[in-house]
């Protein structure tokens, strides 16, 4: 394609260069913006379940029952949320970089923002309670990890949802009016 190019006039070959970058970049922000938004939205209704059933299920596991259910719902939760929410920060970074033209900077910061208050309080609060969890029931425990998922991961991934929704809002009136420009 750039041997077709070379025989235009250099301003006319360097203005058919950078479009075809900008196509090729739109192309990619397109498809980083959309498995960015599958992914956060599946990690955002996951969290959800796990929050507000999963969670609250587990005062009515028996105490001599509690361990293996703990094993398995830890075993289970890895692979089908824990994977997907950290596989969410490769897309939800790159946006910086390739993401649709109408989504500023700002609404990529303000989602990354919630989602790294989930991760550290993951790390430093919920991981903590599951692993004394998985030595045995305690209804305190249990308490304490739902009102504390609630404060520092369900709320901001609301929020962070709500975000997320505005990028994909701006992205579908955007493109109504490049196709309907009557609107």
């Amino acid at each position: 394609m750039q041997a077709a190019f070379a025989l235009l006039p250099k301003e006319c070959y360097l203005k058919c260069l950078k479009k075809n970058q900008m196509a090729n970049k739109n192309k990619i922000s397109n498809i980083v913006f959309s498995v960015y938004i599958l992914v956060a939205f599946y990690v955002f209704g996951g969290g959800i379940v796990n929050s507000l059933v999963a969670y609250r299920t587990w005062r009515a596991v028996g105490v001599n029952e509690f361990p293996k259910f703990h094993q398995i719902d830890s075993s289970l939760i890895i692979p089908l949320f824990v994977v997907f929410f950290f596989f969410s920060f490769i897309p939800q970074v790159l946006l910086f970089w390739f993401r649709p033209i109408m989504i500023s900077k700002w609404l990529v910061w303000s989602a990354l923002f919630f989602n790294l208050i989930t991760l550290v309080s993951t790390i430093t609060i919920q991981i903590p309670i599951q692993n004394e969890l998985g030595k045995g029931f305690s209804s305190e425990l249990i308490e304490r990890l739902i009102s504390t998922d609630m404060i520092y991961r369900r709320i901001p991934m609301l929020l962070q949802a709500v975000i997320n929704f505005t990028m994909l809002y701006k992205v579908v009136k955007y493109s109504n009016n490049k196709s309907n420009p009557s609107t």
